[in-house]
């Protein structure tokens, strides 16, 4: 059939497949049978037509599976906002703060309840890195060191030192729905009576 609708002539089509002219000629009775064709380009039109319906319908289901799951992204988005909005006040009452960074530890988002949006003369903020952050590039800062081991699967706890020295630092690894770290998840508090 493909080889028709490409414009062979059923001697054309028997040599291309290794058959007799007499096999082909069988063939054509069946398929237009099947196709419900009364001639050759009856049957052919009728097949492309179908072809073209399948296609069709296949693009639609494709687009509803596209529909679909902007919807869920969407409610996905939502979900994010309502989980941020309650953290943002739940640090607001315990006085920490948390963020999120990706693998480059860049900060993603920041719930700020102990600081102000600029603390240490470095803007809280995301697009910041937490290199920034802390103002230092060694990675052997407790903070940092952290930050790196969360990338590496593994909890840590620290006490920070300097402009930190008052502070505790809890960085988690940040997981994907296939368990690969994707980031680090933060929590900085005030050691309470110093």
């Amino acid at each position: 059939m493909q080889l028709c609708v490409e414009g062979h002539t059923n001697e054309s089509i028997a040599t291309k497949l290794g058959l007799s002219i007499g096999t082909v000629n069988t063939y054509w009775v069946r398929i237009r049978l099947k196709a419900g064709g009364q001639g050759r380009a009856d049957t052919v039109a009728k097949i492309i037509a179908e072809r073209s319906e399948n296609a069709l319908r296949e693009v639609n289901v494709e687009k509803q599976d596209l529909v679909a799951l902007v919807n869920e992204h969407e409610k996905k988005v939502v979900d994010l906002r309502a989980a941020l909005a309650l953290l943002q006040l739940a640090m607001d009452q315990i006085k920490s703060t948390v963020w999120a960074t990706d693998r480059d530890l860049r900060l993603q988002i920041v719930a700020n309840g102990e600081f102000h949006s600029t603390h240490f003369g470095v803007s809280w903020e995301p697009g910041k890195t937490v290199y920034e952050i802390f103002k230092t590039t060694d990675d052997s800062h407790p903070a940092l060191a952290c930050h790196h081991r969360a990338l590496a699967g593994q909890d840590c706890n620290a006490r920070l030192e300097g402009q930190f020295s008052n502070m505790t630092l809890r960085v988690m690894p940040l997981r994907d729905e296939h368990n690969d770290v994707m980031g680090c998840i933060s929590i900085l508090n005030t050691i309470v009576g110093e």
